[in-house]
């Protein structure tokens, strides 16, 4: 019998005493408030702690796996007496009880805010997870949709937090799960605003607007239907932020009718102003006649604005030279196909509409014209004259071209930009966005208008890494030239150097016509980085039209050196016989088709003479000594 008895213990796993599992944890604590638990037991995985009611047969209120020692659980949310209990295997093998208490909290605001304000709140709380300030009715629940914050892990401390849209009586409240630990009576008072516009615009014109309002976060100016809502599509729209003095300038559509230019805050109108969109009319006055490859001239009148074009085509539609309308200049200057015969100059808007149609036949030249080529070794510009660059950091830099990075190439290509092609010394500025702040419209002048330290720009430019997620804000960056180029007496060159369109609801092409209204002699050009979309080129090269540059578009690095260097390149002219000026472009670009004869080219830095000879290339240069 020992002998049988002996086999039978030696089979038998040897039980665990209660003496092998402990719990320490706090006796008492406030509700969702994450306590440590110490504990011992014989396996060192698959136990659980649980925290169950007293009553019988209640089921378990919170629960955390055995992972670690001490490990961590959270507390219920409702006060009342428990028991913290270790589990293993659906068994209960150590208990203690647990009293939870009600935290405490405190919130302080001001008494009184307008609606949408944006304003400061402090607290002092047990900052337990989720735990956040926001809003209650006045002595009710809480009020989902309406401005919060996470307080984190900070006991104390003090946000921002806005106002609900309409007036009334509310609680500023710290908030813990579902509870109410504080509260703050407030009230929300109504705001309104004042807008004054033009009463009447036509279709694609700009309009300038003055306005008094609020001033929250996030209010903007655009259009609503008249006596309505606001209205996508009508014309363009802009943050009252980037107004100056209460003063911005909007965009209309082509859409005739009768709206309203609104303030807008916290997505309610708050003032508005009638205006009438009507019908736009432009003349174009063609020579009616032109030779074969040779330039000639256009004119038009009447209601043209930026991004509208006159162009070439036959009569199967087929499209030819073209050029860009500035509103501030009567003609454009277009050169003649190839081909004789029969074609129509057509005036189109920027939204598509044709505004006016004239015949234009090529004949041939009795002479035919010959072709200028100007190059230039450094970039040249005048004294007092300077170039800012606005680098695009965005997310969208991250993507590759080949085995590098879109952001690394661009930082490689302005490295030699200002170290072998922009001279020591002159004026300089780089604005760079996309490269602090994820899912941000932030821009940053990161280097201040000065003489040109390539070392230190290209240091600077090392130390620019874009960002996942981060936004586009071109038309706010092109705004801040305004103040970041100030200072400057001669001629301004600005380079926009980005791989993706406006996400930040700005808009470029009114912040471009706003420089070029400040009557300074300033040159906006378009770099597009492998741009895909072609009519998103075209919108570029008409903001480079509309600032009196050019677009350049770069598909790979040597693509976007050659851009970059032409977009700094010397402005020429070329001035006839007669001392009139007949044709300009940049040093290093394109041919500029002239008539034979002789010929002076003159940039800010001196003049060099030039012989046209018909079909044939002349070539001329200037070059440092």
């Amino acid at each position: 019998m020992r002998f049988i008895a002996l086999i039978i213990t030696l089979g038998l796993a040897p039980l665990a005493s209660a003496q092998d599992y402990t719990l320490d944890a706090p006796s008492q604590a406030h509700i969702r408030q994450a306590i440590e638990v110490n504990w011992t037991a014989p396996q060192d995985t698959g136990g659980m702690l649980e925290i169950r009611p007293t009553e019988e047969g209640a089921r378990r209120a919170a629960y955390a796996y055995v992972r670690n020692n001490p490990e961590r659980i959270e507390v219920p949310e409702a006060p009342g007496d428990y028991v913290l209990v270790y589990v293993f295997e659906g068994a209960v093998h150590a208990s203690r009880p647990l009293t939870v208490i009600m935290a405490e909290a405190t919130v302080s605001g001001p008494d009184s805010v307008g609606a949408g304000e944006t304003f400061e709140v402090s607290w002092t709380g047990p900052a337990s997870r989720s735990d956040s300030i926001t809003w209650a009715e006045r002595n009710g629940a809480y009020i989902r949709g309406t401005s919060y914050g996470y307080v984190q892990d900070n006991t104390e401390g003090s946000r921002s937090l806005r106002a609900p849209a309409d007036a009334g009586e509310y609680d500023l409240i710290y908030r813990s799960g579902e509870t109410i630990l504080a509260r703050h009576p407030i009230s929300v008072g109504t705001i309104s605003a004042s807008v004054e516009a033009p009463a009447q615009i036509h279709a694609g014109g700009r309009i300038p607007v003055t306005f008094d309002g609020p001033d929250n976060n996030g209010d903007l100016i655009t259009f609503a239907d008249r006596d309505g809502d606001v209205r996508r599509g009508i014309g363009s729209y802009t943050y009252v932020t980037n107004a100056t003095d209460n003063a911005v300038t909007l965009r209309v559509g082509e859409t005739l009718g009768d709206f309203d230019v609104v303030y807008v805050s916290n997505n309610r109108v708050i003032g508005r102003s009638p205006i009438t969109i009507v019908e736009a009319s432009v003349d174009i006055d063609g020579p009616g006649e032109a030779w074969a490859r040779s330039p000639f001239t256009v004119a038009w009148e009447g209601a043209g604005n930026a991004g509208d074009m006159i162009f070439i085509a036959d009569v199967d539609g087929n499209e030819y030279d073209y050029s860009y309308v500035d509103p501030n200049e009567p003609a454009v200057e277009l050169v003649a196909p190839e081909v004789l015969g029969g074609y129509d100059l057509v005036y189109r808007t920027r939204g598509g509409q044709e505004m006016d149609r004239e015949a234009l036949t090529v004949i041939p030249a009795p002479n035919p014209p010959g072709e200028l080529i100007v190059t230039q070794g450094r970039a040249a510009l005048g004294e007092g004259d300077a170039v800012e660059i606005i680098l695009d950091a965005s997310g969208s830099m991250l993507q590759r071209i080949g085995g590098d990075r879109r952001i690394e190439i661009a930082k490689a290509t302005l490295t030699e930009l200002v170290t072998d092609t922009i001279p020591e010394g002159t004026g300089f500025a780089l604005r760079v966005f996309g490269h602090r702040e994820a899912d941000s419209c932030r821009t940053d002048l990161e280097i201040p208008l000065g003489p040109l330290d390539a070392g230190a720009v290209t240091s600077t430019i090392a130390g620019v890494n874009a960002m996942n997620l981060a936004r586009t804000p071109i038309g706010a960056s092109i705004g801040h030239v305004r103040s970041d180029l100030a200072d400057v007496p001669g001629q301004r060159v600005l380079v926009v150097l980005t791989d993706g369109e406006e996400t930040c609801d700005g808009d470029a092409e009114v912040q471009i016509q706003a420089l070029r209204e400040l009557g300074w002699d300033i040159r906006v050009n378009i770099v597009g980085f492998a741009i895909d979309d072609a009519d998103l080129a075209r919108t570029f090269e008409s903001w480079a039209a509309a600032g009196g540059g050019e677009y350049f578009s770069a598909a790979d690095a040597d693509g976007l050196a050659e851009a970059m260097t032409r977009a700094v390149a010397t402005r020429f002219e070329v001035v006839d016989e007669d001392g009139e000026t007949v044709a300009s472009g940049l040093t290093g670009g394109d041919p500029v088709v002239l008539a034979p004869g002789d010929y002076r080219v003159v940039t800010a830095g001196g003049e060099v003479a030039a012989t046209i000879i018909s079909e044939e290339v002349t070539t001329v240069g200037f070059f440092e000594d």
